[in-house]
């Protein structure tokens, strides 16, 4: 793959960093009409996969969503990987009722296509939307 150099790579993690952000904002937004609810940042992933070695770049520090109830924890959006097979990128939800793995479907260069795979169903994903965040709390 000629493609693969310092700079393809440092432009890949930090469109992995937007992607996050606009799934955080997408959370936010879907529950800001909701007192009850809170959000946090204040968590970290370190990101330091094998092509961010390869090619020498500095490990990066991804913010880990957490969403409170009533200063409850309902749900952990935690950063795992963006090269990962078969996905553009994968982000866990973590909950009381088990682990839900969200990732893109879609290609690098093309908008995102973010699809959950549920506890209970690991081989047919679901929208990711408003709709299922509202269910999610």
């Amino acid at each position: 793959m000629s493609e693969l150099d310092k700079e393809y790579i440092e432009n890949r993690v930090k469109d992995w960093g937007q992607r996050i952000e606009a799934v955080f904002s997408l959370v936010k937004n879907s529950l800001s009409g909701n007192s009850e609810i809170e959000f946090f940042e204040e968590k970290t992933v370190q990101m330091y996969e094998e092509l961010m070695q390869e090619f020498n770049l500095s490990p990066v520090s991804l913010p880990v969503l957490e969403v409170k109830r009533k200063g409850v924890l309902v749900a952990s959006f935690k950063p795992i990987g963006l090269w990962v097979i078969g996905a553009n990128g994968r982000i866990d939800i973590l909950t009381k009722e088990g682990s839900y793995i969200l990732v893109d479907l879609e290609g690098k260069d093309k908008a995102s296509n973010w699809r959950v795979y549920t506890p209970n169903n690991r081989k047919k994903s679901i929208p990711f939307d408003k709709e299922f965040v509202l269910g999610l709390v």
